[in-house]
């Protein structure tokens, strides 16, 4: 199992490396810089709402489907189809309930409802997409899931890309940029329907059709067993992505802060999708190790892989982003880059640091259904991250969510190591920790020596950090190549 996971990593890596940074920096980034200042900030803050209610349209559907279809890939044809029907209407519910919510709970009126309801409609297709890569990885398909995982981001290239292009420069509104996003969605959605109906036999007929009564149970049953994992979705969603749309909220300028932490934001975005796709690919792994073994015996050896890798990957680079931040922000944003941004972004970043550790403990949480225990540090992490914004943002503003993010993330990746801890006897060495320790060290030294007394362009300190950063993993061993070899890659 760690030799598939190491395979399909690489893979995963090579062609998500190859097409999201270029939607994120070449478009994303594109409409920020001509858009009028805090007009991508009110959208970056809708954006995150519609991730926060997302729950409504999911209910713990995807990493169910991930998680007992990769236990029982047998009961694929009977799940999917009523699954598919539950999908759909939770989906409608989605659309209508979280304009209600954003209306009642956070004051947004008719001005930015035509944004949220476009963005509502994007995010029901990325939910529908997901829900239909769960099936696919589910069924051990893990390569077609991480072609179909950039899909999205390459034909956004096109779409969003003729829009940058056309029309003229200037004037440019969100509610375009969206739209152009809701039509590559809406393909990639159809194409990945297409691919799991080709690699599956099923009905899309579900049971209960034409039989409202006689479907209500297997309806509530499925929504019985999906629940807890719909609370983990929306408890991690909520401690994530509330800093954005508070800070747009509790400012009388907040879209033009909430535009300063969307600029920083992008980075530890981009970073972020190593951990994703490490999460993506342990979750059906993790599921069928613990099915063979509760107590994890087989699965820690692949955690502790996994942990190594992403600690290696996460520190490299939340120190490369740091010591190069204002160069990043003047290449990025040329005209509004400025030390409150970079100030801001040098803060975040280490965030990124806690979310992958999270990402790899989480997973293999999740996959062992310790739900319950999980939610109940997710429901203090987002406690602890309301009342740090609530103090912090009116005061320091954007460097004040940064704060409170990095802050609620340590505490969460802190309590996710510790359950592991408990349940599954995942019980790092002195050895182990001096060599997590020493390594970060070992890059901090070399990247402060090079950034401040090697007097080269900035992009070449980089490469020098990098270079550093590869020989510390291999001298304090996070990546073993006696081990690699072993697996015969």
């Amino acid at each position: 199992m760690r030799r598939e996971f190491l395979l399909n990593l690489l893979f995963l890596v090579f062609v998500n490396v190859l097409i999201k940074p270029l939607f994120i920096f070449g478009i994303d980034l594109g409409v920020q810089n001509r858009a009028e200042e805090g007009t991508y900030g009110l959208y970056f803050a809708l954006l995150f709402l519609a991730y926060i209610f997302q729950i409504i349209s999911d209910c713990g559907i995807q990493n169910f489907t991930n998680t007992h279809v990769s236990r029982h890939p047998q009961l694929m044809a009977k799940y999917f189809p009523n699954l598919l029907a539950l999908k759909i209407l939770l989906s409608a519910a989605y659309l209508v309930l979280t304009p209600l919510g954003a209306w009642a709970i956070f004051g947004y009126g008719a001005k930015e409802m035509p944004l949220l309801l476009i963005l509502l409609c994007n995010q029901a297709l990325v939910q529908m997409t997901f829900f239909l890569r769960s099936n696919i990885s589910g069924l051990g398909h893990y390569r077609l899931d991480s072609v179909l995982s950039t899909l999205d981001k390459l034909l956004m290239l096109v779409t969003c890309g003729a829009l940058l292009r056309w029309p003229p420069t200037q004037g440019l509104r969100m509610e375009h940029f969206a739209l152009a996003q809701t039509l590559a969605l809406a393909l990639t959605g159809l194409l990945t329907f297409a691919a799991l109906r080709q690699k599956a036999h099923f009905s899309l007929r579900p049971t209960w059709a034409g039989n409202w009564r006689a479907g209500k149970p297997a309806l509530l049953a499925l929504l019985k067993k999906s629940w807890p994992f719909a609370m983990v979705v929306l408890l991690m969603t909520a401690y994530t992505r509330l800093d954005a749309v508070l800070l747009e909220r509790l400012l009388p300028d907040g879209p033009a802060h909430a535009d300063v932490y969307a600029g920083a934001y992008r980075l530890l975005d981009a970073c972020n999708m190593l951990g994703y796709l490490f999460a993506s690919l342990l979750l059906p792994m993790f599921a069928r190790l613990l099915a063979q073994a509760p107590d994890g015996s087989t699965a820690r050896p692949l955690a502790s892989l996994g942990f190594r890798l992403i600690w290696a990957g996460s520190i490299t680079l939340a120190t490369l982003v740091f010591f190069a931040r204002a160069d990043l922000l003047r290449l990025m944003m040329p005209e509004r880059a400025s030390a409150y941004r970079w100030e801001v972004l040098g803060l975040l970043i280490w965030t990124f640091v806690p979310v992958s550790t999270t990402y790899i403990f989480s997973t293999m949480l999740t996959a062992g259904e310790k739900l319950r225990a999980m939610n109940r540090f997710f429901v203090w992490g987002i406690a602890l991250d309301l009342l740090l914004n609530l103090v912090l943002v009116p005061r320091f503003q954007a460097y004040g969510a940064a704060i409170s993010t990095l802050v609620t993330q340590g505490f969460v990746a802190g309590a996710m190591m510790w359950l592991c801890v408990q349940y599954y006897g995942f019980r790092p060495t002195w050895r182990n920790i001096g060599s997590l320790l020493g390594f970060v060290g070992f890059l901090w030294v070399g990247c402060w020596t090079i950034f401040t007394h090697v007097a080269i362009a900035w992009p070449w300190q980089c490469a020098l950090g990098a270079g550093i950063a590869l020989v510390g993993s291999l001298v304090f061993r996070l990546v073993d190549l006696g081990q690699l070899r072993r697996l015969r890659l």
